[in-house]
């Protein structure tokens, strides 16, 4: 009798060469074996050592260099020089996959909710006081630009990065860097720049700013919360523009 294996076996995926070797030269590296500043071996040395095809090895360095693992040296002096991908280099991949993807900008907002009060909450225990130096400055410029939306875009910008950098948290950071970009870009941003919303923005700002000043960091969080989820719900018509008369700490950003 033969058994049919045809719903208990999965089908069989054999990884590539050039995968494999990367997995093995990355996990290297990433246990420190293999030290930053240091070569990795020669192509020539690479395919005699690994048995594999000069095809697969160059694969494999792309795969590595494409991650930000190593960098590349032509000439007799050059080579496969081991690196250890920064912050930015996390923040391009994600903004990539933003606009690659077609992320809608309800979901940036989402995520800038769940983010920003806790780069608040941190910003006020940790900063320092150069740290608030720089956010008061931006401040300062902030209120001076309501009548120039271009400038006051890139400001408001500036000023939100340089509450994410003064959180210390780096992996937070850089998920800021990568959507902030794309929000700010995004067509949607245009109708939340009027003159009103620019001053209640103002507004949210000050009392944020004073509260990692004072490093309340439950007031920072609560505020920034506010502000951040008062923006979403505007762009995102959940929430009717506030009118003239309405005070309200949130507003766009």
């Amino acid at each position: 009798m033969t058994v049919k294996l045809s719903a208990l076996i999965s089908p069989v995926v054999v990884p590539k060469a050039a995968d494999v070797l990367a997995n093995r030269l990355r996990d290297l590296i990433v246990k420190g074996q293999i030290t930053p500043g240091s070569f990795l071996p020669t192509e020539r040395d690479l395919v005699t050592e690994s048995g594999l095809s000069r095809t697969s090895v160059r694969d494999a360095l792309r795969v590595l260099e494409s991650e930000g693992l190593i960098t590349t040296k032509v000439g007799r002096t050059g080579g496969s020089m081991v690196t250890l991908p920064g912050r930015a280099s996390v923040a391009r991949s994600v903004e990539l996959f933003v606009r690659t993807h077609g992320i809608r900008l309800e979901s940036l907002l989402e995520c800038r909710v769940a983010v920003e009060p806790t780069l608040a909450r941190l910003a006020a225990k940790r900063r320092t006081d150069d740290q608030l130096a720089e956010m008061e400055e931006l401040h300062e410029q902030f209120v001076g630009s309501v009548d120039d939306v271009a400038r006051y875009k890139n400001i408001n910008l500036d000023w939100h990065l340089a509450i994410a950098r003064a959180s210390g948290n780096e992996p937070l950071m850089a998920l800021m860097e990568a959507i902030s970009t794309p929000i700010r870009d995004a067509m949607d941003y245009q109708h939340v720049t009027t003159p009103e919303l620019r001053v209640i923005a103002v507004k949210a700002h000050t009392v944020i700013l004073k509260a990692i000043r004072e490093q309340d960091q439950d007031a920072a969080f609560q505020r920034m919360d506010r502000h951040v989820a008062g923006y979403r719900d505007i762009a995102t018509g959940a929430a009717p523009m506030p009118s003239a008369a309405k005070k309200v700490e949130a507003g766009t950003s």
